[in-house]
C-alpha cells in the first residue's frame, strides 16, 4: 500500500479501544476532577457511565469508599483526589466500594495523565483491580492456617519443617518448647551448640541425624536420642523424620517431630531397678529360707532321732515317757511349721507342684485326725472325727489335702480350752464333697472375719504361737485343687466353723493309696552315712546299726568319697553341705565310678527347695529327702530297690 493510500489512525478511538479491551475497570478524571472517560469494565462493574461528565466527588458518595479497615474515607484521600493534588502516582491504594448492593474490595492505581504542552497534569488515569475474591481466600486461608497453627500448638509433640538449607521455617509451640527451637533456626548452628547423643550418650554424626536424613529423602521413625535443652536440662526423645517433595519428586523440605519422653525414660529405669532390686531380694530371700530351712532341720534330725530311740526303748517310767512324748510331739510341730513357710513361698512364687492322682479324701482326713487325738487328750479337748463308709474319691495331691485337715485340726485344737470339743466331719452334697472342722473355742470377732486367711495373721494372744501361715496355706492349696474354704463364727468366745468345699472326682482311684509298709531290719546292709554335723551323723548311725545294718561314716565329702570306694556300700546317705566339696560333687564322682553303679544314693539335708531336688536329681541321687525323718520313714527309704520308697518325706 502506496503512503498516499494510508489513513491516519483516530489516535482517540485506538486509545479508547485499548481501554475497553481491559478487564479491569478504568477512569479518567480531567484536571478540574470531572470524570472524563470510563471504559467498558468500569460500566459493567462500578456503573460509572453514571459518572462521566459529573464531579469526582459524586463518584466518591455514590460508591461510598470505604478504608480496607472499613473505615469513611475522606474525599480528599481518595487515590484519584491524591494523584491529581499531588501531581503524583498512587499505587495499591485498597479501598472498599459498594456497588449493586454488593462489597467490592479493590486496589487502586492512580496515575496523572502528561498535558499536551508539557505543563501540569492534564488529569489522571485510574484503573480498578477487583480483589474481592482473592481477599476472600486470603482471609480463609489465614483462617485456616491460624487453625491448623492453633492443633498444632495444642500437640504435645515437637512438628517443625527444615527447608532444603537445613533451617527452621516452621515450629510449633512444643516444638520451641521441648527444644528452646525457634523459626529461622539454623539447625547447624544449633547442632554446633548443642549436638544430638544417641542412647548411648554418645555424639551424634551431623549426616545420621534425622532431619538430615529425611532431607536426603529417607524415612525416619522414631528414633530415641539424647538432646542438651538451653535451660541446661538433658532430655530424651524420639525422633522421626518425613521428606516433603515437590511435584516432580525432588525433596524441598523434611517434616520433623519428636516427643519428648523423658518422664517415660525415667520411669522406665527406675522399674528396671526396683525390678532388678526385687529379683535380687527375691534371690536373697531364697538363699535365705535354703538356709534357714537347712539350719533348722539339721539340729532337729538328731533330737527327733533319739527321741525315737527312747520311745521305742521299754520299761520307761510315766514321766520319762511322758516327757519324750511332748518332746516328739513339739518337734514335729516345729516341722510342720518349717514346711509351712517353705510351701507358702514356692506356692507366691510359682514354684510350688502338687501331684494329682484320684485320692479316698476320707484317708487322708482320717490320717491327719487321727494324729491330733493324743494331742487333744493330753489338752482334754474332746475330739470326734465322723467319716462316711464309701470313699470320697477326689482328683488331688493326697499329702496336701493331708496337710489342709492337719493345719484345720491343728488351729482348732489349739484355740479351743480344756473341756471344749473339736469335731470333723466328711460330707458330700451333689457332685462336691465337705470337710468341716468345727470347735467351741475362743471365736472369731467380726472385724477379723475377712482377714483370717491372710498370711501372718496371728492371733492377739502371744501364747498362740506359730507363723500365722497355717490358714493361709490351706486357702492356697484348697484354691489350687478347684474348691474354696470359709470361716463361721459367731464372735469371740463362741467357736469357730471352717468349712472346705472340693469337686469329687469323675473317675475311679486308678491306684490304691497306702500309708508306710513295716519298717524292716536291714540286716547285714552295708550304709555310709556322710554327714557333717556330729549329733545327726551320731544319731543315723545309731539308728540304723540297731536294725542290723553294717554301718560306715565321714564326716567330709572327700572323705565319704574315699570311705564309698574302699568298702562299697550298697547305699549313700549324703549330706548336701559339707565342709570341703558338697554333696553334689560326691554324687558326681561316686556315679563316675562303674565299681559303684549299683549304689543307691540318697540326699538326706536340710535343703529342701524344689531346685534343690532337681539339682540333686541331676547330680546323680536316686532320692532326695529333707530332715528331720523319724526311724520308720527311714527303713522305708531303705528297703530293698526293688520296694517302693514309701514313707519319705520327699520334697516338692
Amino acid at each position: 500500500m502506496s503512503p498516499e493510500s494510508r489513513r491516519p489512525l483516530d489516535v482517540q478511538g485506538v486509545f479508547g479501544a485499548i481501554l475497553d479491551a481491559l478487564v479491569e475497570p478504568v477512569l479518567v478524571v480531567g484536571a478540574d476532577g470531572v470524570v472524563e472517560l470510563a471504559n467498558a469494565a468500569a460500566v459493567q462493574v462500578l456503573g460509572a457511565d453514571r459518572d462521566v461528565g459529573r464531579p469526582l466527588a459524586e463518584h466518591f458518595a455514590r460508591l461510598g469508599l470505604r478504608t480496607g479497615d472499613g473505615e469513611a474515607l475522606p474525599a480528599s484521600m481518595h487515590p484519584i483526589a491524591r494523584a491529581l493534588a499531588q501531581h503524583q502516582a498512587v499505587i495499591g491504594a485498597e479501598l472498599l466500594l459498594d456497588v449493586e448492593r454488593r462489597t467490592l474490595t479493590c486496589l487502586i492505581n492512580a496515575v496523572p495523565l502528561p498535558a499536551a504542552d508539557g505543563g501540569a497534569a492534564a488529569g489522571v488515569l485510574a484503573v480498578f483491580y477487583d480483589i474481592t475474591e482473592a481477599t476472600r481466600l486470603e482471609r480463609e486461608v489465614a483462617h485456616q492456617s491460624a487453625r491448623l497453627q492453633a492443633i498444632v500448638d495444642l500437640v504435645d509433640e515437637g512438628i517443625a519443617v527444615l527447608d532444603a538449607q537445613n533451617r527452621l521455617v516452621f515450629v510449633n509451640d512444643a516444638g520451641r518448647r521441648l527444644l528452646g527451637f525457634s523459626d529461622g533456626m539454623s539447625l547447624d548452628d544449633r547442632a554446633r551448640e548443642a549436638p544430638l547423643l544417641d542412647a548411648g550418650e554418645r555424639p551424634l554424626p551431623r549426616e545420621a541425624y534425622p532431619s538430615a536424613r529425611g532431607l536426603r529423602g529417607e524415612m525416619v521413625n522414631d528414633v530415641p536420642l539424647i538432646v542438651d535443652h538451653p535451660d541446661g536440662i538433658r532430655r530424651h526423645v524420639r525422633i522421626s523424620a518425613h521428606p516433603l517433595r515437590r511435584p516432580d519428586g525432588s525433596v524441598e523440605a523434611a517434616l520433623v517431630t519428636w516427643k519428648d519422653v523423658t518422664a517415660e525414660t525415667r520411669s522406665r529405669r527406675e522399674l528396671e531397678a526396683a525390678r532388678e532390686t526385687a529379683e535380687s531380694a527375691s534371690r536373697l530371700k531364697d538363699q535365705f529360707l535354703a538356709t534357714l530351712s537347712h539350719e533348722l532341720r539339721t539340729p532337729l534330725q538328731p533330737i527327733l532321732g533319739w527321741t525315737e530311740v527312747l520311745r521305742r526303748h521299754r520299761g520307761l517310767d510315766d514321766v520319762t515317757a511322758r516327757a519324750l512324748e511332748a518332746i516328739h510331739r513339739n518337734i514335729r510341730q516345729q516341722v510342720r511349721l518349717v514346711d509351712d513357710l517353705l510351701d507358702l513361698s514356692r506356692i507366691v512364687h510359682g514354684k510350688f507342684t502338687l501331684r494329682f492322682e484320684t485320692v479316698d479324701l476320707r484317708e487322708a482326713v482320717r490320717t491327719a485326725a487321727e494324729a491330733f487325738e493324743e494331742s487333744a487328750g493330753l489338752k482334754r479337748v474332746r475330739m470326734s472325727i465322723a467319716l462316711p463308709r464309701e470313699p470320697l474319691l477326689v482328683w488331688g495331691d493326697g499329702a496336701r489335702l493331708q496337710q489342709i485337715t492337719t493345719n484345720l485340726v491343728s488351729n482348732a485344737i489349739k484355740f479351743t480350752p480344756a473341756g471344749g470339743r473339736v469335731a470333723v466331719r466328711l460330707s458330700t452334697r451333689g457332685e462336691r464333697v465337705r470337710l468341716d472342722v468345727e470347735d467351741t473355742g475362743e471365736g472369731i470377732a467380726p472385724a477379723d472375719l475377712p482377714h483370717i486367711f491372710e498370711a501372718f495373721r496371728q492371733a492377739k494372744d502371744p501364747r498362740a504361737g506359730g507363723l500365722g501361715l497355717g490358714l493361709d496355706l490351706v486357702r492356697r492349696l484348697t484354691e489350687l485343687h478347684g474348691g474354696r474354704v470359709q470361716v463361721r463364727s459367731a464372735g469371740a468366745g463362741r467357736g469357730a466353723a471352717f468349712i472346705v468345699d472340693l469337686p469329687l472326682a469323675p473317675t475311679p482311684p486308678a491306684t490304691s493309696r497306702t500309708g508306710p509298709g513295716p519298717a524292716g531290719r536291714l540286716d547285714d546292709r552295708a550304709v555310709l552315712v556322710v554327714e557333717d554335723d556330729d549329733d545327726t551323723r551320731g544319731v543315723l548311725c545309731f539308728m540304723l546299726e540297731a536294725e542290723g545294718a553294717r554301718v560306715e561314716s565321714a564326716a567330709t565329702g572327700l572323705a565319704g568319697v574315699e570311705t564309698a570306694e574302699r568298702v562299697s556300700p550298697q547305699i549313700v546317705l549324703c549330706d548336701i553341705g559339707l565342709p570341703d566339696i558338697d554333696g553334689m560333687e560326691v554324687a558326681r564322682r561316686l556315679r563316675s565310678n562303674a565299681a559303684l553303679s549299683g549304689t543307691r544314693l540318697i540326699a538326706l539335708t536340710g535343703y529342701g527347695q524344689a531346685e534343690d531336688v532337681r539339682a540333686a536329681i541331676e547330680a546323680g541321687f536316686d532320692a532326695h529327702v529333707t530332715k528331720p525323718i523319724n526311724l520308720d520313714q527311714l527303713m522305708a527309704l531303705l528297703a530293698p530297690r526293688d520296694e517302693p520308697l514309701t514313707g519319705a518325706r520327699e520334697a516338692g
